[in-house]
């Protein structure tokens, strides 16, 4: 569990796999020209649970005193453009989950660990938003 709002009704309980989620969706609308990856610049493969895959464990994700902390991994393919992708990431990340959970993001960080064409091509450039 990671974040509980304990209302009249009942208590919501936001998981870690639904950030992950959010974040995935967001990462998924640039179709292929960017991949989860390790610190490492390792493009990684993931998992199906309970027939989705979340991919937290590829994520910084934690609830700090000013609201969610998020910092992600990624390679970008060849010829697409990284502050494009990077703000674009940030802007969505931030915006879905404000919008579908109500939780405040305090940053965002975004780590282009790579470049991919034929190899990949090792980078370490941090955005934050």
């Amino acid at each position: 569990m990671m974040y509980k709002v304990e209302a009249k009704q009942g208590n919501i309980i936001i998981n870690k796999a639904v950030i992950g989620k959010i974040i995935l969706e967001a990462i998924g609308q640039f179709k292929g020209r960017i991949w989860i990856s390790n610190h490492k610049g390792k493009i990684v493969n993931l998992k199906q649970r309970w027939g989705t895959s979340d991919g937290t464990d590829y994520m910084y994700i934690a609830m700090g005193e000013k609201g969610l902390d998020v910092r992600v991994n990624i390679v970008i393919r060849f010829g697409t453009s990284i502050g494009m992708v990077t703000e674009q990431l940030i802007h969505d990340i931030k915006y879905d989950i404000e919008r579908l959970t109500g939780i405040e993001a305090n940053s965002i960080a975004i780590v282009v660990t790579g470049l991919i064409s034929k190899q990949i091509t090792r980078r370490n450039i941090e955005v934050k938003g």
